[in-house]
């Protein structure tokens, strides 16, 4: 017998956790299409010369590979270049800006700890075709109000922008080194300065290049401090003096569409793994679950959707890594309930069946989720089967209840029982529940 074993880094769920975490996915759609965003999905699989058009190093390595016949394929690993090869491909059929909201699966072959997996879902929305600071803001405000649909009151968003580093390094006459820096400094909360500062040497930065790095990115705190902080810079670096104004608009912006400032903070050392972003980027923490890193993070990509097409349209986008977020709160969301269903039928003999059947498309008509248990046993086996699925209602039919058309509605919790006509009982049974 082959022993029931999944490979590490793939999930899979109890159905109470399912129920939640369907849920999540339902709020943060409401969210996603309140803010007019229109739903897309794209194919797991996407070939391998489209998916790291851009991508290398590091990302290409985590990428799942294979080939097929001629064809060279790869898993997706995250939403957005999938997003670029889509707008690419459909242009012409597409209203520019184009506002897409995308919950899907995508596949990183990296290592697996704690709140991250090889298989995860990821809750994206993008606009493409505008270069304003307010579709920036747009994705913000929208992933926040995802955030209040889901109860979260203590998710703080960490801003910064990719000109802030770019920009310092081409005054410093180092954008030789941006990518090699911008990845370094990424790892700066999870590895420490002094394996950073060991990585820049390698790639060749000087200890007081370095040094004037790692003082820069240490810039953190409230929007009004920061920008504080940078104006004081005589840098007149055009990337750089950008990335101010960028910032210092996004800021108005947010405060407008109703964050307050304690909901954002700016960080000058958050710059984003990927090679694709090119201006403001996101990550964003739980304040009671620091531990766990960025629940959903993204940025600005102007030149992405460029290398599938003539078309180099602006894009922002930021992505609430759902796996990620539902293994912390969880607890926060799982009600018990192991099965969708607001009541189930249980028919005492063969003979009521056609009756129990009929009253259950009654009430499913009525939006009441209900069905028959289809074994005829004892009532205490179905209570039990009942109580174990943590359904609030059983409804117990025998031939008293075909006689008098009615049925007898209990609730499991208080074990209370009342007796109605089949016409009364949907009315009834939202009453209880």
């Amino acid at each position: 017998m082959i022993t029931p074993k999944r490979p590490s880094g793939f999930n899979e769920f109890l159905p109470a956790d399912q129920i939640a975490f369907n849920a999540m996915i339902s709020a943060i759609r409401s969210a996603y299409e309140k803010h007019g965003y229109s739903p897309i999905e794209t194919p797991a699989i996407e070939l391998a010369s489209v998916l790291l058009a851009k991508e290398g190093g590091e990302t290409a390595k985590q990428v799942y590979r294979f080939t097929k016949g001629d064809n060279d394929l790869a898993l997706r690993f995250d939403l957005t270049i999938p997003l670029a090869r889509y707008v690419a491909e459909h242009y012409h059929d597409l209203a520019i800006p184009f506002r897409r909201y995308q919950i899907q699966e995508v596949w990183r072959a990296e290592k697996t700890q704690a709140g991250r997996f090889r298989q995860f879902y990821q809750c994206d929305i993008d606009i493409i075709g505008s270069k304003n600071i307010l579709a920036d803001a747009d994705v913000l405000l929208t992933a926040n109000e995802a955030f209040q649909g889901l109860g979260l009151k203590d998710a703080v968003f960490t801003i910064s922008h990719r000109g802030i580093l770019g920009g310092f390094l081409a005054s410093k006459k180092l954008s030789d080194f941006t990518s090699a820096v911008l990845r370094a400094v990424d790892k700066l909360n999870k590895q420490g300065e002094k394996a950073v500062s060991e990585e820049l040497t390698e790639a060749g930065l000087k200890i007081n290049d370095i040094k004037e790095i790692l003082a820069l990115v240490k810039m953190n705190g409230s929007a009004k401090e920061v920008l504080q902080q940078l104006n004081k810079f005589s840098i007149e670096q055009t990337d750089f003096k950008q990335a101010i104004a960028d910032l210092t608009e996004v800021n108005q912006l947010l405060l407008a569409g109703g964050l307050k400032a304690k909901d954002f903070i700016f960080d000058c050392k958050i710059a984003r793994g990927f090679d694709y972003y090119t201006g403001l980027v996101f990550e964003t923490t739980l304040t009671k679950n620091p531990e766990i890193g960025s629940i959903c993070s993204g940025g600005r990509y102007d030149n992405l959707v460029g290398y599938y097409s003539k078309e180099n349209l602006a894009g922002v986008g930021i992505s609430i890594g759902l796996s990620r977020l539902f293994s912390v709160i969880k607890d926060r969301l799982v009600k018990g309930a192991a099965s969708p269903a607001q009541a189930m039928i249980i028919p005492f003999s063969k003979e009521v069946t056609d009756y129990c059947l009929n009253v259950a498309a009654i009430l499913n008509q009525a939006k009441i989720n209900t069905f028959v248990y289809p074994d005829i046993t004892k009532a205490g086996k179905q209570l039990s089967y009942v109580d174990k699925l943590k359904i609030p209602l059983a409804i117990l039919i025998g031939e008293d209840e075909v006689k008098k058309k009615s049925v007898t509605i209990k609730n499991m919790q208080s074990g209370k029982q009342v007796t109605v006509t089949v016409n009364k009982a949907a009315a009834q049974i939202k009453k209880m529940l």
